[in-house]
């Protein structure tokens, strides 16, 4: 490295800008970066406590007992190296998808490739490595969803760190479990992510977590500066509540603050030694004017009033009632009544009446009566003629007439009707009297023990009344005494009733000036209650003061918090573009190259001292609006490759399809990529492609550091398989198979034989293929395999050639005409071939082949 690089390396040096940076600033700030570099960590709360105490000690909000922080010398950063990580082994799968359990894989420290194709249980596996790895792509594992029941989710993962070996077992953690967290995958999901997002690096260099360490300790400053604030702001509202609302120093404690007025306050404040008794003493007195004891003897005394004043009336009501002539017009209408009905028996009696005279047949004669003058008004009345039946009537008929006619016009039963019109009118100012408040407190306290003056007086009146009202009711007599004993009660009701109205004219009055002293007293209370309580709330007032003053302090010593978290923030993204971006530049360039990536522009962007790139084309278009598949891919695999040579790569990097949507010369870039990648690193790689497979088999072939496992669906999905290579036709095995097949043939007759016969021709015309292929030819070209041998070419024996060329080709000829893949014409479709006749062959091909083997070049 040149004396430019070291220079602009030691500029971007975290620690370097760090310590240059904090001894620029405050004390606290210097603690914070000191403490930070010193540990490699974020503060812990014995940190954050220290710097905490020196910065209030620093801006003197507390007394200065801390030394002075140096100044920081500068130091680079130590190379940061990690533990290789290597899985050594993944077993004991279950509750993972679909997938059967027993299945071990043990990758290679270079190369593991897992083959399988489409849902064969590649991607359960898959899921899990992403699961453990928090990859940004992880999906959510399932069980098997096909089964009502779900088994727990678990897997055994053995790995190396370093030289140290160790297990873990998995129980459906998610989120990522350390060390996994340092492997790399790369999938379809992730293309998207890795061509048009913002991406963060999942690698940071440990010096650049500095910045952000710091950062936090800058805003856990700020936290506890906040914190404190609303500390201090606390204590107000209880004093407050305690202070009467109307007193006068309420509005000055509910503002109470850094500008409050203490000498205004203080001559408001009362701390003398008999302040609470002069508060109890005006608090008796405020209860004593506020229990309302006067105003409700002035209601009782106003209703005793009413009472009395209803009473009184009542009294010249019966005292106006005469009761002799009362008495005496009764008595005059019980003889006129006597004498009358003794006129009319008399004057009836030779009537031969059906019954006696009442006053029904009064009704009955004084109707008739009544006809008789409307006939002679008419001039129709015949004196001679009934009036009823209107026939003739006789002497005796007409003596009956002349009696009905002097019992009308009697002059008893007029003095009796004028006597009871003149007892009505007597009675009517009696019988009209209603005392309602009168009765109502007659009746309320008849029953009580003792009774209030007047109510005797009251109940006199009453009785009276009532008995008044019996009496012209029922026409008896009235005692004649009634009224002297009204008069009497009356007269003591009317003295009584002027004391009561005087005793409430006067109560009344003094109510009034009860009203205006317990206003008075009531504000007297106020005062001297606030009083009283700043008196002893004076400690707390003058505190709150205090704090409400260092509030203000803090609120502009915490302002340039902020300023400063963005100055760390540039200071990291200076280090970032360093120690990521320029790194990541050389190494995505690199990439696109090998993988014949398309050309772009890479910015490189921070906020909040995170690092993160974008990726542009021409007029800022997004690359997946121009890209094709392949072309976003190959571009995806470039920006992946070089995120993960950022952290020098001392883990597993994982490769899920990585080749889907790329064309043959792509698929060889990138299993070339992929292979020179697991030379120094440990590769797995999950795919369905044949010929990438191949290809990477191909390509390790060399190194030997590769290990390959074939994943099918045969006994449940994922059954995990370690092979060589994919399942392909042999030599030996054919001709196990042709020997077995051959040998079971034997023991069979009929169609069973028959078809076990063309069974072993389908054999042995495989047989043919692969003995040309890899024996005759030398496998200088073979199935699957992306490149021609021609190191094997010399090896081929051309002078053996038409040895076994002859056969194998008139055998391969005749087996074609016995399988089933192949059509057959009419004339030798029904042809049937013989047991013998496939031993011959078989036992031809063996002896063509061994006598090729056997000729020289």
């Amino acid at each position: 490295m040149g004396d430019s690089e070291s220079s602009t390396s030691s500029a971007a040096d975290a620690r370097v800008l760090l310590s240059t940076w904090a001894n620029d600033n405050d004390e606290w700030v210097r603690a914070i970066v000191r403490r930070v570099l010193s540990a490699g960590r974020a503060l812990v709360d014995s940190d954050v406590d220290e710097v905490y105490a020196l910065f209030r000690q620093e801006k003197a909000l507390d007394s200065r007992t801390l030394p002075k922080e140096p100044l920081l010398a500068v130091a680079a950063s130590p190379a940061e190296s990690d533990e290789v990580l290597r899985i050594t082994s993944l077993s004991e799968v279950t509750g993972v998808n679909a997938l059967v359990s027993g299945a071990v894989i043990t990758p290679h420290a270079g190369l593991t490739l897992l083959y399988g194709e489409n849902g064969t249980g590649k991607t359960g596996y898959s899921r899990l490595f992403k699961t453990l790895a928090g990859s940004r792509n992880a999906d959510q594992i399932l069980g098997d969803v096909s089964q009502a029941n779900t088994t727990a989710q678990s897997a055994l993962i053995a790995y190396d760190l370093g030289e140290t070996g160790h297990t873990f077992r998995w129980s459906g953690e998610t989120g990522g479990v350390a060390p996994f967290t340092r492997m790399s995958i790369f999938d379809s999901p992730s293309v998207n992510a890795h061509v048009d997002a913002d991406l963060e690096y999942v690698y940071v260099p440990a010096s650049l977590a500095l910045f952000n360490h710091v950062n936090a300790a800058i805003q856990v400053i700020e936290a506890r500066i906040a914190t404190e604030l609303a500390a201090l702001a606390t204590g107000a509202s209880a004093l407050l509540s305690r202070i009467p609302r109307d007193a006068t120093a309420y509005p000055l404690v509910e503002t109470l603050g850094a500008s409050s007025d203490l000498d205004t306050l203080r001559a408001l404040a009362d701390a003398s030694g008999d302040v609470d008794g002069r508060v109890a003493v005006l608090q008796k007195a405020v209860a004593a004017l506020e229990a309302g004891t006067l105003s409700t003897t002035i209601r009782a005394q106003q209703r005793v009033a009413r009472v009395l004043a209803q009473a009184s009336s009542v009294a010249a009501r019966i005292e106006a009632f005469d009761i002799d002539a009362f008495n005496t017009t009764r008595t005059t209408i019980a003889a006129l009544e006597i004498d009358y009905a003794l006129v009319r028996a008399e004057l009836f009696e030779a009537a031969d009446l059906p019954a006696t005279p009442d006053d029904t047949w009064k009704t009955f004669v004084e109707a008739g009566e009544s006809y008789r003058q409307h006939l002679i008004t008419a001039g129709a009345h015949d004196e001679n003629r009934c009036l009823y039946c209107r026939q003739p009537i006789g002497d005796r008929a007409q003596e009956l007439v002349a009696k009905y006619a002097d019992y009308l016009a009697d002059k008893i039963g007029a003095d009796i009707a004028e006597s009871r019109k003149s007892l009505a009118t007597a009675t009517g100012t009696v019988v009209s009297i209603d005392a309602p408040e009168v009765t109502a407190w007659v009746t309320e306290l008849a029953e009580q023990t003792e009774q209030p003056d007047s109510y005797a007086q009251v109940a006199s009146i009453a009785s009276a009344l009532d008995a008044v009202k019996a009496s012209t009711r029922s026409g008896t007599a009235v005692d004649h005494n009634l009224t002297a004993r009204v008069a009497t009660a009356h007269a003591v009701l009317t003295a009584r009733l002027a004391e009561i109205e005087g005793d409430v004219e006067r109560l009344e009055s003094e109510d009034a000036n009860r009203a205006e002293a317990l206003q008075t007293k009531r504000r007297e209370l106020v005062e001297l209650t606030a009083a009283a309580e700043l008196g002893r709330s004076w400690a707390l007032i003058d505190t709150k003061v205090k704090n409400a003053k260092e509030a203000d302090r803090l609120t502009v010593l915490a302002r340039p918090a902020p300023a400063l978290r963005r100055a760390v923030t540039a200071l990291s993204k200076t280090a970032s573009d360093a120690l990521i971006n320029q790194s990541f530049a050389i190494y995505f360039a690199e990439e696109c190259a090998s993988l014949r990536a398309p050309s772009l522009k890479v910015e490189y962007i921070g906020r909040d001292g995170t690092a993160k790139r974008r990726k542009v084309l021409v007029k800022n278009h997004r690359p997946s609006k121009v890209l094709s598949e392949g072309e976003q891919k190959v571009l995806a695999l470039a920006d992946f490759l070089a995120e993960a040579r950022l952290s020098g790569i001392s883990a597993p990097v994982i490769f899920d399809d990585p080749v889907s949507s790329l064309d043959h010369r792509r698929i060889n870039e990138v299993a070339a990529r992929i292979a020179n990648l697991a030379q120094s690193a440990q590769v797995i790689v999950f795919t369905h492609d044949i010929a990438f497979t191949m290809t990477l088999l191909h390509l390790m072939e060399a190194s030997k550091r590769c290990v390959y496992f074939q994943i099918d669906d045969e006994e449940g999905k994922g059954r995990v398989t370690r092979s060589s290579h994919p399942r392909w036709d042999t030599i030996g095995g054919l001709k196990k198979n042709i020997n077995e097949t051959i040998a079971a043939a034997r023991a069979e007759e009929g169609q069973a034989r028959a078809a076990l016969v063309r069974t072993g021709y389908g054999w042995l015309r495989s047989w043919c293929e692969v003995f040309t292929e890899t024996e005759l030819l030398q496998g200088v070209t073979q199935r699957h395999q992306p490149a021609v041998h021609m190191t094997q070419l010399g090896k081929i024996k051309s002078g053996a050639l038409p040895v076994a060329i002859e056969p194998v080709l008139r055998i391969f000829e005749e087996a074609c005409r016995y399988i089933d893949s192949h059509s057959q014409p009419l004339t030798t479709l029904d042809i049937a071939p013989t047991l013998t006749g496939l031993e011959a062959h078989w036992e031809e091909l063996k002896a063509a082949r061994d006598a090729y083997l056997r000729a020289e070049d």
